[in-house]
This record gives structure tokens, sequence and C-alpha cells, in this order.
């Protein structure tokens, strides 16, 4: 089973942040990153296979496809099956984090921003230890 990082959010400096914590930590060495969260549909629509999962870094709040939608085209493309995702946010508000925990390719909760720390940590997290052990 292989793993491919993406990070989607609209806020270019957020990306950059990610990525550099990212080669840190050696979490990925060559996580992608989308500002456009209908380019990451089409990225995961082109470069999905069975023995394959995308963990995705996904900013609920952004123009055009919001996270929200991003998670609701996922699911009816039937793409989620592909995906692990942890949802990026400046402010965990519970209201949100049960609306995410609904959807089943949600593994986790990250405040922005990333760093080595949360990274590590989240290596140990069931779903993406066969990926670092």
């Amino acid at each position: 089973m292989d793993f491919e990082v993406l990070n989607v959010d609209d806020d270019k400096m957020v990306l950059f942040i990610h990525e550099k914590m990212m080669n840190h930590s050696e979490f990925s060495s060559s996580p992608k990153s989308f500002e456009d969260a209908n380019e990451t549909l089409t990225y995961i629509s082109e470069y999905k296979a069975e023995d394959k999962k995308f963990v995705i870094f996904l900013d609920l709040n952004m123009p055009k496809l919001d996270g929200w939608d991003f998670m609701e085209e996922l699911k009816k493309k039937g793409l989620d099956k592909y995906c692990y995702i942890f949802v990026m946010t400046s402010s965990i508000d519970p209201t949100d984090k049960e609306k995410a925990e609904s959807y089943a390719a949600v593994i986790g909760f990250v405040e922005k921003p990333i760093s080595v720390d949360k990274l590590n940590d989240l290596k140990k997290k069931k779903e993406l230890l066969p990926f670092f052990s």
C-alpha cells in the first residue's frame, strides 16, 4: 500500500509552511499542494489506485468549492474510499467537528498551522501506521 499527501488550502503561505513541516518531519518528502479543491478532485480521479491512499490536509473555508463541498463531491464520485482526510482549521467549533466526523474519510482534526510535533503524532494514527512502521 502506497500513499500520497495532498494539501488543500487557498492560502499560499499555509501551503508553503505545511510543505516545509512535512519535509522536516519526514511525513512526506513530496507533498502536493492545491489552492483549488476542484483541481484536487480532478487529481484524485486521475491518479487513484486500489493500492494507494491519499492523505489529505483539507482547509474548510475556501472560495469556490469549500471543504464541506469537497467532501460531498468525493463521496458522490466514490473517491472517498481512496482518502484519509485531516480537517485543517484555525478554530475548533464543536458543530464542525461533529459534522466532519460524519464523513467516513475523515480521520482527524488538526489545528493550523501544522508543526513537526503534530505531524509526528499523526504518524501514530492507526490508519497511517502501515505507512510509517
